[in-house]
């Protein structure tokens, strides 16, 4: 094709292109530049980009004309005159006449144009300029990402109200998203904003965070937690307190850095490679708590405005956090402190019975802030508790009980009931009777709008009958370990929660011989997030089964405990009947005639001297004396005697029918009764009256020191 019949074909290109000279008007760039990228035609738009009029133009190559521009402009222009074929919105970013300091970025369209055969003669090349556009978007983006760092982070600051947990979380989520490392550092005591020491003493809450692996590979000193720093007024970390706002800094800037004193410190920050810092303070109403100090540098990254304004919000919130694990660790160590000073101090030793307990809060203590990070810890204390309270006659009540609610308001319900329970039994009450004035007890005292609501086991060994009587209202059952191995539930006596009222409970006997274990516990043994409770419990009587004391048996069940999921306390009583101890027992029955008296101190005489203590015959038939007579005098059913020794006592128990308790009177001279029960009184070393579902037990001991062969009379 000849020079002329090219010009022609691009002039004629050109004009299909352009259509109208009104294409000078259009906001679109447009130009044809022909195969040896020389500039042919172009519009007014195009000209405006780089300054230059259309005499100046024609004829310029393009490399020559935008040196500065990536190559790609010329490269797909030959592209096109090769394969005919167009390329469309390709964004290139680059510099102009027009604009001479700063990069823009176009959006090229590149097409062919052919001459009359059809062959591609020169290019067609549109562009427009999409800066304003894109650094919108970017803008967009960026506010986007902001918004979902910012979101993120306030997820974080609420998943735990545990304070290393909530540190680390956000640390690790700092870095590397808003920082290229990230340290938390606290006051041990938070510090009124308008106070103004000469030095602030600040210790570093957690491990310091850094990202890339030239940072991770160096070896990085004060970055541990609980290092001491101190900061002057020149520090970034004191005027960030002073103001009260986030302080942005040059990280290698030596009057500041010279502000901490510690030796080494800006050192440290050179070989972190760290450029620019923010120091937030943290800070709630007039207190401030601590501060948290990002740095970027080795990423290449810079802090503009809005990420000095992004950081000040995520110390708002962290803060929040602060406060608030702080004001729960207060709380549950007040709650902790409250529960534990109401358990039990001590279980008594009981004879012939071996014992064991343990008990462990809903979550563990509260760690000091310059602790290493930990899982979450999410619960408070609950309201859990148990007994062991010495009755008449050697029996012994054996409670537990689980308070519904967590913190301070659970724990003094707690302590209500387990001292209302220590006063039940005080009076001998049975097992049933007992839940049914806890009940009363627990609608009275409430904890909020629906009362108070508790669980609880009151189970009574009697060593008489070597039995376990026992009530339930709404706990797990207790589980029985016979001799044998065999493990059962006591789901016997079972009724609905104290505090829910209007309800009768039952209590149940069950065999309790020698080598039986008895485990009272709390749903926090054998339920967590991840098992329920009947599975929970299927484990404990699986682990239950295996022979040892109790306290091996303890350890073995506590190990049953998902320490990672649970969030209740735990609480265990377990109760072994250990090897026979020495006990004699005489059970004698009783008519209504008065000949009955004689009989039974004959009875007793003979079974003390069988038994060797002829030193308690005398007193001891005195107080048969007169606790049958009474029975005999007041009841209306034939009645029973029971004697039995232990060791170290002789106890007499008399049952019969009549449901009025005895008390001591204070006869005048002329008067011929009610001096028994007082020298009862005078006799006895202990005497009581118990009742009983058919009546009454009147009860005395005498303590004797003894000690001879097992028999055992009926």
């Amino acid at each position: 094709m000849s020079d002329v019949s090219s010009d022609y074909a691009l002039d004629a290109g050109f004009d299909s292109l352009l259509g109208t000279q009104l294409i000078d008007f259009s906001p679109t760039a447009m130009v044809i530049i022909d195969p040896d990228l020389r500039v042919r035609r172009s519009n007014r738009s195009f000209r405006e980009i780089y300054g230059l009029s259309p005499e100046q133009l024609a004829g310029t190559s393009i490399p020559e004309l935008l040196p500065d521009m990536d190559p790609r402009v010329w490269k797909l222009a030959r592209w096109v005159l090769a394969s005919g074929e167009s390329v469309e919105d390709t964004e290139i970013i680059g510099r102009s006449v027009a604009f001479p300091q700063e990069e823009r970025t176009w959006r090229f369209s590149h097409f062919p144009l052919r001459d009359r055969e059809g062959v591609p003669a020169a290019v067609g090349v549109t562009l427009v300029d999409v800066t304003d556009q894109r650094r919108a978007e970017r803008k967009h983006a960026e506010a986007e990402r902001r918004l979902r760092l910012l979101t993120r982070a306030s997820t974080l600051v609420g998943r735990s109200l545990e304070l290393d947990a909530t540190l680390a979380s956000i640390a690790d989520f700092m870095v590397p998203e808003f920082a290229d490392t990230c340290s938390v550092y606290l006051l041990d005591e938070p510090l009124d904003t308008d106070a103004r020491p000469e030095l602030l003493e600040l210790r570093r809450a957690i491990k310091t965070r850094v990202s890339g692996p030239p940072l991770q590979s160096c070896d990085i000193p004060f970055s541990a937690a609980g290092e001491i720093l101190y900061c002057h007024r020149n520090s970034p970390i004191y005027q960030a307190f002073a103001s009260g706002r986030p302080f942005h800094h040059a990280a290698d800037d030596e009057s500041l850095i010279s502000g901490y004193q510690t030796p080494g410190f800006l050192d440290y920050f050179r070989r972190l490679l760290l450029r620019w810092g923010i120091a937030v303070p943290l800070l709630v109403g007039r207190y401030f708590h601590g501060v948290m100090v990002v740095h970027v540098g080795v990423s290449g990254r810079t802090y503009t405005d809005d990420d000095v304004e992004m950081a000040a919000n995520l110390g708002g919130r962290i803060s929040a956090a602060i406060a608030n694990a702080r004001a729960y660790a207060r709380e549950r160590e007040v709650s902790v402190t409250l529960q534990r000073s109401l358990l039990a101090p001590d279980i008594p030793a009981v004879a012939g019975m071996d014992i064991a307990w343990r008990y462990e809060p809903g979550s563990l203590p509260g760690r000091s802030p310059c602790a290493e990070p930990g899982p979450p810890i999410d619960a408070e204390v609950g309201g859990d508790w148990f007994d062991l309270i010495p009755l008449s006659a050697g029996r012994v009540a054996l409670v537990i009980g689980d308070v519904a609610g967590r913190g301070v308001t659970a724990a003094a319900v707690m302590g209500q009931l387990r001292t209302a329970s220590r006063a039940f039994a005080s009076l001998d009450l049975p097992a049933d009777d007992v839940l049914t004035h806890l009940d009363n007890l627990a609608q009275t005292i409430g904890a909020g709008p629906d009362g108070a609501l508790a669980s609880c086991v009151y189970a009574i060994f009697e060593p008489t009958t070597a039995t376990i009587v026992l009530a339930n209202a709404g706990h797990p059952p207790p589980a029985l370990r016979d001799p044998d191995g065999r493990v059962r539930l006591l789901t016997g006596g079972g009724g609905a929660f104290l505090g829910v009222g209007g309800q009768v409970f039952v209590q149940t006997c069950y065999p309790f011989p020698v080598g039986a274990t008895l485990a009272l516990y709390t749903d926090g043994l054998v339920e967590s997030r991840d098992i329920d409770i009947f599975q929970g419990i299927g484990r404990l009587q699986h682990a239950l089964a295996d022979a040892g004391t109790a306290d091996a048996t303890a350890d073995r069940l506590m190990r049953l405990v998902d320490q990672a999921n649970r969030d209740d306390d735990v609480a265990l009583l377990l109760v072994r009947a250990a090897a026979a101890i020495n006990t004699r027992t005489l059970t004698i029955p009783l008519t209504l005639d008065l000949r009955a008296v004689g009989q039974a101190r004959h009875a007793v005489n003979a079974a003390l001297r069988r038994w060797q203590q002829p030193e308690t015959i005398e007193t001891a038939e005195l107080l048969v004396s007169e606790i049958v007579t009474n029975a005999i005098r007041y009841s209306r059913v034939p009645g029973e005697l029971v004697l039995r020794s232990v060791p170290t006592a002789l106890y007499i128990e008399v049952s019969d029918s009549d449901s009025h308790l005895p008390r001591v009177l204070h006869p005048n001279e002329q008067e011929e009764h009610g001096r028994g029960l007082i020298l009862v009184d005078a006799l006895a070393a202990r005497w009581g009256t118990r009742p009983t579902h058919s009546g009454k037990t009147v009860w005395c001991q005498l303590d004797t020191g003894t000690d001879t062969g097992p028999e055992i009379f009926t």
